[in-house]
């Protein structure tokens, strides 16, 4: 059997619905991570999926190499931030936040 292009499509497409479902469900911050990671996953490997198939393209490959770049920055980030949010509230749950102060 060969493992054609529709494969990976239908898995980048599983992992971006997941990764959808987690991020517009959850109330958690550490969930809201693993959810913006799934989507960022889905995306890179639709990327990558295209790149391979037409003659494996060294600009496909440095467009991969950067969108990993700015969404390994985005989570990094997000995590700080969620860090920061945990000292200042004593809590990662989004419902239990009253006021901003």
């Amino acid at each position: 059997m060969v493992t054609g292009i529709n494969h990976f499509i239908f898995i980048s497409a599983v992992l971006f619905g997941i990764g959808l479902y987690i991020l517009l469900s959850s109330k958690e911050a550490v969930r809201v991570i693993l959810g913006l990671s799934l989507l960022f996953s889905a995306s890179i490997l639709n990327i990558a999926t295209f790149s391979g198939f037409w003659n494996f393209n060294p600009e496909g490959q440095i467009i991969i190499f950067m969108i990993t770049i700015v969404c390994l920055l985005n989570i990094a980030a997000g995590i700080a931030l969620f860090i920061n949010h945990y000292r200042i509230f004593r809590t990662n749950k989004f419902e239990e936040i009253n006021d901003i102060e």
